[in-house]
């Protein structure tokens, strides 16, 4: 009886703590643990900041400064024509060939080997050095040396005294070649300077954005007290029903507002991280900077001074034309004909021993000179004088290129400063206009207290004011896009905040 009191006690417990460990496994798996959400992390930048990491992260600030690199192995490329030049030669003949002189033997070997060295010099010489060693073997009677070990040293100089004088076409080549890398480079500069502004551009865009956020809030805040003004008057019994559906409506336009100004803020944050190559877009940027009101008048004459000097796309016009009076040369020395002088000297020394071969050359007296010239004249010559022609007309067009791009800049600065002129006018302006603005809708908010306005003018007076507060937004905004394109047209922008050589 006992026992059996025992097992049910037993039995009890271990059922309960069953259920109990059911429970526990029920409500664990019904109810998972939540994932804490990702930290965001934000990222507070000024616009030097943005220029910095700009300098050094964008791509296509990275891919300008590889076309440069790129562009000067030309340089090289061009002074390959004074490269020197290692030649190994080596040969085996076996000549067994019935002959119809009886002096000839049945068969004969010659063993050749030479080694030589030539090379172009920047005064358009050709020099060449050569080595050669000659085994012969001959089976013949006749031989008076067999085998015989011939030793050959020789020097051959070419020197060009008509087409090419001296050299000039080859070092003419080569200044063209380190012009077109300059301009090459400033190019890079300019594309790099462009790359530089949007990255600017786009770090104030996002302060646009930012500050129409808060615009947009601000009256959604003010939109939101409006309603709830109506709604208490309409309880109350002292305000109409279309007056609350108006403060109703204006509610949620205000609130649709707030989202689309969120997600051009979105928009603008992305644009701003790609241009810093920044991959996780989960980053917030918060900008230092705002649109402050801070303006000044530019003068045309300032911005002149000096920016010619210092605009690249002139420095390669200047180029263009220096390249083309060295080209200019180069084609009329392409019409001389082509004139050569030509001499060798050589000495060698003969044997029946190799050794004895080479100490002949030094040894003994048995010099071979050798002195030429060579004339090679084209009669009607169209090929050389149809380039002249055109290298000379190529001159005019980059002349006058000059000219038109020293004007074309004139022009580009005279415009952007009266343009920059203009938007501060303007800002000024919107910030008269927003003063008005704020005391009218004050103004009338007065009367609305007193019953003497309706829910249909606050809301179009507080649309006048936001109205007014963008457009003074957009005015900073166009003025600081302004006064980096100031610089852009001054070529000063990129100076300001980067001096290393390219």
């Amino acid at each position: 009886m006992k026992s059996n009191l025992v097992y049910s006690l037993w039995f009890i417990v271990y059922s309960l703590w069953f259920m109990a460990c059911n429970l526990w496994l029920a409500v664990c798996f019904a109810y998972p643990p939540t994932k804490e959400a990702k930290p965001v992390f934000i990222k507070e930048l000024s616009i030097t900041e943005v220029t910095k990491i700009a300098l050094e992260e964008n791509l296509d600030i990275q891919i300008a400064k590889f076309d440069a690199y790129i562009n000067r192995l030309d340089y090289d490329r061009a002074n390959g024509i004074f490269d020197t030049f290692l030649n190994l030669e080596a040969s085996f003949y076996d000549n067994q060939k019935k002959s119809s002189s009886t002096f000839s033997g049945t068969k004969s070997i010659e063993e050749s080997y030479g080694v030589s060295l030539e090379k172009k010099l920047p005064t358009g010489t050709d020099i060449k050095i050569e080595t050669s060693q000659k085994r012969n073997w001959t089976n013949s009677s006749f031989s008076s040396v067999n085998p015989a070990y011939e030793a050959v040293a020789k020097v051959i100089l070419t020197q060009p005294i008509g087409k090419n004088f001296f050299g000039l076409i080859d070092r003419s080549r080569i200044k063209i070649t380190k012009l077109d890398i300059e301009n090459s480079d400033w190019t890079s500069l300019d594309s790099i300077e462009e790359s530089l502004a949007s990255a600017q551009k786009a770090y104030w865009k996002l302060v646009l954005k930012e500050e129409e956020l808060t615009i947009q809030q601000n009256m959604l805040k003010e939109a939101k007290d409006f309603y709830h003004i109506y709604t208490e008057k309409f309880k109350l019994g002292l305000a109409e029903e279309p007056d609350v559906y108006a403060s109703q409506a204006n509610l949620k336009l205000k609130e649709f507002d707030v989202s689309l100004a969120q997600l051009q803020r979105q928009t603008a944050k992305n644009d701003l991280l790609f241009v810093l190559n920044e991959e996780d877009t989960g980053i917030e940027i918060k900008p230092k900077d705002i649109l402050d009101i801070f303006t000044q008048r530019v003068d045309i004459y300032t911005s002149l001074s000096g920016a010619v000097g210092n605009r690249r796309d002139y420095k390669v016009a200047s180029n263009q034309v220096l390249s083309q009076k060295i080209d200019l040369v180069l084609k009329g020395n392409s019409l001389w004909p082509q004139i050569d002088l030509e001499a060798s000297f050589a000495k060698n020394g003969l044997s029946n021993d190799y050794k004895t071969s080479w100490e002949g050359i030094t040894g003994e007296d048995n010099p071979e000179v050798f002195l030429g010239i060579t004339v090679r004249l084209p009669l009607e010559n169209r090929v050389a004088r149809s380039d002249y022609h055109e290298s000379r007309q190529n001159m005019q067009k980059y002349i006058l290129n000059l000219k038109r791009t020293e004007r074309l800049i004139f022009k580009e600065l005279n415009n952007q400063v009266a343009s920059l002129n203009s938007l501060s006018q303007r800002v000024r302006v919107y910030q008269e206009v927003v003063k008005l603005q704020e005391k009218k809708l004050k103004a009338e908010k007065k009367q609305f207290k007193s019953g003497r306005s309706s829910s249909d003018l606050i809301i179009r007076y507080e649309n006048d004011l936001l109205g007014a507060r963008l457009s003074l937004a957009r005015s900073l905004f166009d003025y600081r896009l302004s006064l980096i394109d100031l610089d852009l047209a001054k070529n000063t922008l990129l100076s300001k905040y980067w001096q290393d050589e390219l």
